[in-house]
């Protein structure tokens, strides 16, 4: 594409009707010289061009030079904005309030997208132009189509730098009505001229669609996808297609023709990403992006093979395919869908983001501590063409990062044997944690591979966490809440009772070995608790008043209270061990949320059952999950935790976030967050 270009909105004379009337194509262009067009005649979407991974302009809508193709092939509505109701209605028949209304039978014995002559065969009205956007509005008089109200519908077409295709419905009506607008652009991110959908990618954001009988019109309520209409992953589309002889629900749509219920929708605005479609040709993926309840695809099963496009090309059947966001068809029949009705004087506000982009393509081989389904992944999602699996056993690393040229990991292990046998394309590991243990950082080196980390993030929650070991173990909180629930306080003579010693934090000595972001927090709450503060590290830092750098022995000795927060490293390694433990004061308490091999663990446990230890709480553990024969898993006043510092859901968003903006740092050449 051309690089200096002004953004702009242009406009000429496209065409003109059997009536003479003329149709103009605005053409809205960035500034790298991408561009979209659209005529208003329909809202049809009639060009939308995008460069690919190499910088070279790929058409990737169906379109036509002439009108007349569109007039012609008007039961197709090539990139039409349809209205005002898209989809199917079954039997043409719904109730608004009570009163039943009956509308044209333009497919078989039900009605289809408003119907014939509706908006996609209508001129709209410009109602307002910038230098990157166009907005037609259409007026539909009361019963038009058979619809009830006066209604006052616009759309605005705006598309930015970044490539970003924003179409913004809004209707307005003096009666309760069916709005449920969308756009018919058929895509191809190969270009539509190769002739096949087949070998684009696809994957959907949906765990739920409608199952569908042999006019399309819905069987029941929302499914669980299954079979070929299982696309959560990065699946081609020709896998999917070539099923359609024995997968029952493509025999019913004669394909792809199915509304998917858009992950998250709950009704508030938000605008979510509902799927991907991806041109391994050309790089170029597009997100689609919606505040409706549904994805409408459909894979083109009805194009006419050799149809004459733009430029010359020849188009033919599953040559595109269709996203169009909207209400779930025949929705006005089934009362606990999302409802489709606008009410009088009410105004809808709905958008669908078409976004586009050549993204490099990543693999999260275990994402599931850090995301089980309660927040989401898009921030990576829009860095990237993400494949998250839950968990990755060894043997599977090397087949399921085949191809990819991001790997992320948490505490899936890259060794040097695999990390050796990567792909070429392979430039960069991003780590779902601080610490770098999981990898091998000299093999990533040699191979040139970046690897990056991501630091401070659990800050707080570790913290909070150090002090809820120190908290119950001096105070006891479960043991006599325990106590309580077994009946000791009904059956006691006094009004209080205890089962352990209660011990107040104020004039405690704390020490802290490792003062990072974490140990400088854990001091400034021990502080606020009025503890003592003994601090060692690597380097001196400044500290508050009341806490003082000592050696490690002095700290060992004098601390009542000892909490690690330091990496692993060969010279940390069992840190606390038998002789550690023998200058600790007796009963004195040990915490470790850092890493578990910082402790001898039969050490430590020895020390606990002996009483030499007061109590330990411990978040992390030298093999995790552990082996049943852990010696601290019996050990006395033990408390651990499965290694939850980290787990806040804020903390992991942060986590998300950080990883996606390390990952976009790199795509842009800049480095954030760098350990190799």
């Amino acid at each position: 594409m051309h690089s200096g270009v002004i953004r702009v909105l242009s406009k000429k004379v496209f065409d003109y009707t059997k009536e003479g009337k003329t149709v103009t194509c605005y053409r809205i262009t960035n500034r790298s010289g991408s561009y979209v067009e659209v005529l208003d005649y329909g809202g049809i979407i009639r060009a939308l061009l995008i460069p690919d991974a190499n910088g070279k302009p790929v058409d990737v809508v169906i379109g036509f030079d002439r009108l007349s193709p569109y007039i012609k092939n008007k039961d197709a509505y090539y990139g039409a904005f349809v209205g005002r109701y898209a989809n199917r209605i079954a039997g043409g028949k719904f109730i608004v309030d009570g009163t039943a209304y009956e509308v044209e039978k333009n497919n078989g014995e039900n009605h289809l997208h408003g119907g014939n002559g509706s908006f996609s065969e209508r001129i709209g009205k410009v109602t307002e132009e910038t230098d990157n956007s166009v907005t037609l509005t259409w007026e539909s008089p009361d019963m038009d189509q058979g619809y009830p109200g006066n209604l006052t519908v616009s759309v605005r077409y705006e598309f930015d730098d970044k490539n970003t295709l924003t179409i913004k419905y809004t209707g307005v009506s003096d009666k309760d009505t069916l709005f449920n607008p969308t756009n018919h652009s058929y895509f191809n991110m190969n270009g539509p001229s190769r002739g096949y959908i087949g070998d684009n990618e696809v994957k959907v954001y949906a765990d739920k669609f409608i199952p569908v009988d042999d006019s399309c019109i819905p069987t029941g309520n929302p499914a669980t996808v299954k079979g070929a209409l299982d696309m959560r992953r990065w699946t081609l589309l020709n896998g999917v297609l070539k099923k359609e002889d024995t997968d029952q629900n493509l025999q019913a749509g004669c394909g792809i023709d199915h509304s998917f219920a858009v992950r998250g929708y709950d009704g508030n605005g938000d605008v979510l990403r509902a799927a991907e479609l991806y041109g391994p040709a050309t790089g170029i993926r597009m997100s689609v992006s919606t505040n409706l309840p549904g994805l409408q695809i459909y894979s083109g099963n009805y194009i006419k093979d050799g149809l004459k496009g733009k430029l010359g090309q020849i188009y033919n059947r599953r040559c595109a395919i269709c996203f169009e966001s909207q209400f779930h068809p025949d929705s006005p029949n089934y009362p606990d869908w999302p409802s489709p009705v606008l009410k009088a004087g009410k105004k809808a506000e709905y958008t669908t983001v078409y976004s586009f982009d050549t993204p490099l393509k990543a693999v999260v081989l275990d994402g599931y501590t850090t995301n089980c389904g309660d927040i989401s992944w898009e921030p990576l999602y829009k860095v990237c063409r993400a494949e998250i699996y839950d968990r990755t056993a060894p043997k599977d690393i090397l087949k399921r990062v085949r191809g990819a040229d991001v790997i992320i990991t948490n505490k899936a292990v890259l060794t040097r044997e695999i990390i050796g046998s990567l792909d070429d394309n392979c430039r960069y590991v991003g780590l779902l944690s601080t610490g770098a243990n999981a990898v091998d950082i000299d093999a990533l080196k040699e191979k040139g591979i970046a690897l990056t980390n991501v630091p401070g993030y659990s800050t707080e929650d570790v913290a909070q966490l150090t002090f809820a070991f120190i908290l119950e173990l001096c105070q006891h909180v479960a043991l006599h809440n325990n106590a309580v629930k077994d009946g000791a306080w009904v059956d006691s003579d006094d009004f209080s009772f205890t089962v352990a010693p209660i011990r107040e934090l104020a004039g405690l000595t704390l020490g802290i070995i490792g003062y990072g972001a974490i140990g400088s927090r854990v001091c400034e709450i021990a502080r606020a608790f009025h503890m003592k503060v003994l601090v060692h590290s690597r380097s001196e830092k400044i500290l508050p008043e009341g806490a003082r750098f000592v050696s490690k022995n002095e700290l060992l000795k004098k601390s009542d209270i000892i909490t690690l927060h330091l990496p692993l490293t060969e010279e940390t390694r069992c840190l606390i061990d038998a002789d550690a433990i023998s200058m600790m004061k007796d009963g004195a308490v040990l915490i470790n949320t850092a890493r578990g091999p910082l402790l001898d663990e039969q050490a430590v446990a020895d020390a606990l059952n002996s009483g030499k230890l007061g109590g330990a709480g411990v978040d992390v553990l030298c093999t995790e999950p552990p082996q049943a024969d852990n010696p601290l898993l019996s050990a006395e006043n033990c408390l651990i935790t499965p290694h939850i510092a980290w787990a806040a859901q804020a903390a992991r968003i942060r986590l998300i976030e950080a990883v996606a903006k390390n990952l976009s740092a790199f795509n842009a050449g800049r480095k954030l967050n760098r350990i190799d």
